[in-house]
């Protein structure tokens, strides 16, 4: 069965930086793909982020997050970098547990008509634990590890083909 959607993790897989929620706010923007905290450390979209995601949703592809990071911090960076309106129910948690992260995403969407078997959902992460205990806890998750697996986030698109 094809791919439905993709749910991809920040750090380290949409932009540069290692943990947003060291950040300081308040964010402003400084380049097309990058912002600024109050001391002026950058975060930058890696090359292609905005290409994947308007490909993914041109094709019909519902878009997701799971990250383990402050969602005070995460969501103003989505809204300076004009990204918030592609991700369909994000998820953004101060702790590890994207398995349970993706449970209630999954859960949500049924619940919109959207039921998804695992098998139709892709998860983008850089840590190779997070994407083994959502294979574990859900299923026959498809993943990519951001850095491993690909390394270039445009590859996803050759990988759904």
């Amino acid at each position: 069965m094809a791919v439905r959607l993709v749910i991809f993790d920040c750090d380290r897989t949409l932009w540069d930086h290692d943990d947003v929620s060291t950040l300081r706010p308040p964010f402003r923007r400084v380049e097309a793909d990058a912002v600024v905290d109050s001391r002026g450390e950058r975060v930058h979209l890696f090359r292609g982020v905005r290409d994947v995601l308007e490909t993914l949703r041109q094709r019909g592809l519902l878009i997701s997050i799971a990250s383990w990071n402050r969602p005070e911090h995460v969501f103003p960076v989505f809204e300076l970098l004009d990204l918030a309106a592609y991700f369909t129910h994000p998820k953004v948690e101060f702790h590890p547990q994207k398995e349970k992260m993706i449970g209630t995403l999954l859960a949500e969407l049924a619940a919109e008509g959207h039921v998804l078997r695992p098998d139709e959902v892709l998860f983008v992460d850089d840590r190779r634990v997070n994407l083994e205990r959502v294979r574990r806890a859900l299923g026959p998750v498809r993943t990519l590890q951001a850095g491993v697996e690909i390394t270039d986030p445009r590859a996803i698109l050759a990988y759904l083909d």
